[in-house]
């Protein structure tokens, strides 16, 4: 075995987090707070990401911005989903609700897309100048009888010719976006920025169609590993067949009961929570994982807590037997 070049030497991942810990529960939390608004892409995704930018989370409200109102419509529909995933990210019940704000840091949010869109060799979209591009983008004849006819139908005269003119500037801008590389989308037909394969819609009702697959297949096959989820779903990341284990052992755990380490859903819990395979389930790693796991257990009303020692032998130190290690279930 490999001996360690610096033995007792922690990295620095696990020491930030015992030092914030140590600092007391309200740095802990301010700590949580601002973690969730800068790993904000990696907990929802970068297609959601893009158009809606996490500002603040105050008084267990998480305060978000968008400057689109489809997107704050579609967000605050998945309330209850995003809440979830920004408390698994945090470990604990960070958020209760979500409220769009009024403004946002708009400008870096423009900034750093441009600075990730010149860093992939993209052709960035100047938004600053994009009215003047578009003011002189130029149309087809046959582009302007196409938008003529579209508005024929309306009786009122203002209004059609206001409503012709909206459509000529819904061409001219998909011309200036073709220009910089904007691309239809592989689902829907709409413009999707360079690098992406479906607009932004399109890829969250993906990503959530994804995540039902795999969520499915954890179902049925509990013990799954990542190398072997990828063989049955090609498109499977290790950060969303992680997420789908998280959310299935917390709503598992929260249906059973420490003392049901006979039961198939505490069988089946073990298997999800520590990737074992039937054939390796022991009644002794059932009541390990319960006990690890007895925070987020569900709880009767009469319910008091176990001590260690008299659930499981777990660290006990016998006559003649070494003691057994009781830092890892």
């Amino acid at each position: 075995m490999k001996k360690k070049r610096h033995p007792g030497v922690e990295p620095v991942k696990s020491i930030l987090p015992k030092s914030i810990h140590a600092l007391g529960p309200k740095v802990e939390q301010r700590y949580l707070r601002e973690s969730v608004v800068g790993h904000w892409s990696e907990i929802v995704g970068a297609p959601i990401a893009r158009s809606v930018e996490a500002v603040r989370i105050l008084r267990d409200v998480l305060w978000l911005y968008s400057p689109d109102a489809v997107w704050r419509n579609q967000i605050m529909m998945m309330q209850l989903d995003i809440c979830q995933r920004v408390n698994n990210f945090a470990g604990c019940r960070l958020v209760k609700e979500m409220r769009f704000a009024r403004s946002g840091r708009v400008r870096q949010a423009v900034a750093q897309a441009r600075e990730d869109a010149a860093a992939e060799g993209l052709a960035a979209l100047p938004e600053e100048r994009l009215r003047a591009q578009v003011a002189r983008a130029d149309l087809t004849a046959e582009e302007i009888a196409a938008a003529r006819t579209r508005c024929a139908g309306v009786e009122d005269e203002a209004l059609r010719q206001r409503l012709f003119r909206l459509t000529l500037s819904q061409a001219k801008l998909r011309h200036v976006r073709e220009a910089h590389g904007y691309h239809p989308c592989e689902d829907c037909g709409a413009l999707c920025p360079p690098g992406a394969k479906r607009c932004g819609v399109c890829e969250m009702r993906h990503e959530e169609a994804l995540r039902t697959e795999v969520t499915r297949l954890l179902r049925d096959v509990p013990w799954l590993r990542y190398a072997e989820a990828k063989e049955s779903i090609p498109e499977v990341t290790p950060s969303l067949l992680a997420s789908c284990r998280v959310s299935l052992i917390q709503s598992l755990a929260a249906k059973v009961l420490l003392t049901d380490y006979e039961s198939l859903a505490a069988k089946t819990l073990t298997m999800l929570f520590r990737c074992l395979p039937p054939e390796q389930l022991t009644e002794d790693k059932v009541k390990r994982t319960l006990y690890y796991l007895r925070g987020s257990l569900a709880k009767p009303r009469e319910w008091q807590p176990v001590k260690r020692y008299d659930y499981i032998d777990w660290g006990k130190k016998k006559a003649g037997e070494s003691r057994v290690p009781t830092s890892r279930p």
